[in-house]
């Protein structure tokens, strides 16, 4: 049996084609709802929304990543597909190609469409060039910025969803980066509203934003941290960890003592995982990752993974004589390191950036 879906379709100012579209989707197999976002319409989108049996939700703040977040966030089942709301004639036949391209270690499939009025510019000229540059292992899909997919929630931080229009190559970055599979299936022609160059550029600029902030945060870098106890973990690493899970990266934790403060903190993370100190060598990298970082402390005797792709490794402060010569800003990690620390009943105050020595580059 098919595992239920819920739609989730981002709507603002699609009265006209609402109805159709949310019926349509209602009728397929294995959907069990659709969930329209309004996202600020003044044309009666709701209102039809609702009156061709979808659930209605509101969302005031402008921007795609934020309608579709409230979606995600709302949907009763964790396989999600994200349905345009401006659709005009379409074959359910072809989408449900997506649903039946499920299968174990896949977590998205996106949906490959042509349209007789958009020659896709974006995705010629912007996403797929930066993807070959940047995420090479997505380099090859036809339409990568598609907004018509269907993925398992359960893999990504969701909440953390970019807020704009690239929040479709977001959701593709995270389940890339959680060590997933990306497919696409052809669906055939779909017509969707004419765009003008205003348009075009706006989204562009969006787009160009969107993948200039992820280069640095080197999402395909696994980070696996080595520490004698948790508190080793809280004080000298939980900002960097904190960054990385933000970001939709992979972090594995694998501390002697203790365990639970970390747990209370980042298990709601799909891409944390934490075990005993005794297993770090053993640890594999997941499908996707591109090179390993890991955080030792001193005292920890690291030894080297087995594994083929570049490893550096930093050590955390403690050692005699220990001068660092990197450091990472706690940044966007800051709230959930203090929020460690306080779990372990350490002192909050600390500096806005963690210091490491690195002894060996990969």
């Amino acid at each position: 049996m098919q595992a239920a879906i819920s739609v989730i379709i981002p709507a603002r100012n699609e009265a006209a084609t609402m109805v159709h579209v949310v019926q349509t989707c209602r009728a397929m197999a294995p959907v069990a709802e659709v969930v329209v976002i309004d996202n600020g319409s003044d044309d009666g989108t709701a209102e039809a929304a609702l009156s061709a049996g979808a659930v209605v939700l509101a969302e005031e703040r402008p921007g795609m990543g934020h309608a579709v977040r409230r979606g995600v966030a709302a949907a009763r089942h964790d396989w999600v597909m994200k349905v345009d709301a401006d659709l005009g004639r379409f074959d359910t036949a072809r989408l449900a190609r997506m649903i039946e391209a499920r299968a174990p270690g896949v977590g998205l499939v996106k949906g490959a469409w042509n349209d007789p009025h958009d020659n896709m510019p974006m995705t010629r000229l912007l996403v797929r060039p930066a993807l070959r540059l940047m995420f090479p292992g997505l380099g090859g899909l036809r339409a990568p910025n598609t907004g018509i997919y269907v993925f398992d929630r359960s893999l990504i931080a969701h909440e953390y969803l970019t807020g704009d229009y690239a929040v479709d190559l977001d959701v593709m970055l995270r389940i890339h980066a959680a060590g997933a599979g990306v497919a696409e299936v052809d669906i055939g022609r779909i017509e969707h509203d004419a765009r003008d160059v205003g348009h075009y550029n706006a989204m562009a600029e969006e787009i160009l934003a969107f993948f200039l902030s992820r280069q640095p945060l080197a999402l395909l870098e696994e980070v696996v941290v080595v520490a004698e106890t948790e508190a080793d973990v809280a004080r000298h690493a939980a900002g960097v960890i904190a960054g990385k899970l933000i970001a939709g990266a992979r972090v594995s934790v694998y501390a002697g003592a203790g365990g639970a403060a970390l747990d209370s903190v980042f298990a709601g993370f799909p891409t944390y995982r934490r075990a005993p100190l005794a297993e770090a060598a053993q640890h594999v990298p997941h499908a996707n990752a591109a090179r390993l970082r890991v955080i030792a402390s001193p005292a920890t005797r690291f030894e080297a993974m087995r594994t083929a792709l570049p490893v550096e490794v930093w050590e955390m402060p403690g050692a005699v004589g220990f001068a660092p010569d990197i450091s990472a800003g706690t940044g966007a990690g800051a709230a959930l390191k203090r929020a460690a620390l306080e779990r372990l009943g350490l002192p909050v105050a600390f500096a806005p950036r963690e210091v490491f020595r690195v002894v060996a580059e990969g």
